[in-house]
């Protein structure tokens, strides 16, 4: 299942046409994490000069660009598997075992239970089936688990998974908001932005889940939603921040038809609006 992403304003013929999705408005502590946040440090950005292209490509340069709603253009170059590994994320598929039955997080029986400083318990039920269940039943099945926080952003992330989607689901540790975001979540090292991405490529139309690169502002009411990308050429379902403004996306790609094995995944830096 696998599709998606100014510092200065170009002219209309510096890049190639590359129209962006349009822009939406917004839809304590927990168990430790396998890996804390730690302060990431990228080389300084300096803009690439001669002719730009559209980053919405399957052979990515160092003169890639995206255009995105409101904040202008991206900048977009190759990185590493290597530089990948290195920087910090703060999620893990394991923290969903690590919880118990009591804690602000915790499991009972089916229900994951997520309690906030203020308001009611925040709750996710897992709804299983068997070789007897009705299709009704078959229909209603989903498991939610507990991906870790965003310390800074003092979120809890839920992942919930049926038959026909994925949706991810953060709460905040102070509230219970829930807000859904496309795919897994990462927090820019200063908490002032977060970046999710779920890739679309490969989907022959049966999953439902939403894709694509959304950029939100973290503020005191919560997260805020500033843009939402697609790209078709590409995909990608984990970023990881290396700075305030640059993150590294890992990106898949769609095979050529379906004997043919997917092209093997590469990374690309992005850098945001300073």
């Amino acid at each position: 299942m696998k599709r998606y992403l100014l510092l200065l304003v170009l002219p209309a013929a510096a890049c190639h046409p590359d129209q962006p999705t349009a822009t939406g408005a917004p839809a304590a502590q927990g168990p430790p994490n396998s890996q804390p946040l730690t302060s990431a440090t990228a080389a300084a950005f300096v803009p690439p000069t001669g002719r730009l292209r559209s980053g919405d490509t399957s052979q990515p340069t160092d003169h890639d660009t995206l255009h995105v709603p409101g904040d202008g253009v991206l900048y977009l170059k190759p990185s590493t598997a290597t530089a990948f590994a290195r920087a910090p994320t703060e999620l893990s598929w394991d923290a969903d075992k690590a919880l118990t039955a009591s804690g602000s997080v915790r499991r009972v029986g089916d229900d994951l239970l997520l309690q906030p400083e203020r308001g009611p318990v925040v709750k996710f039920t897992t709804r299983r089936t068997s070789a007897s269940s009705s299709n009704a039943e078959l229909t209603q099945q989903a498991e939610s688990r507990y991906l870790g926080q965003l310390a800074q952003a003092h979120l809890w992330v839920v992942q919930t998974d049926s038959a026909t989607k994925h949706v991810t689901t953060l709460v905040d540790q102070r509230t219970g908001r829930r807000t859904t975001v496309t795919g897994q979540p990462a927090v820019s090292p200063d908490g002032q932005y977060l970046l999710s991405t779920r890739s679309g490529q490969g989907n022959d139309g049966s999953d439902e889940s939403a894709v694509g690169t959304q950029l939100y502002q973290l503020t005191p009411a919560g997260p805020r939603l500033r843009w939402t990308r697609l790209t078709q050429q590409w995909g990608s379902n984990e970023a990881r921040w290396v700075g305030p403004r640059t993150v590294l996306l890992k990106q898949e790609y769609e095979s050529a038809d379906q004997e043919a094995e997917a092209p093997a995944e590469t990374y690309v830096q992005v850098e945001l609006p300073r």
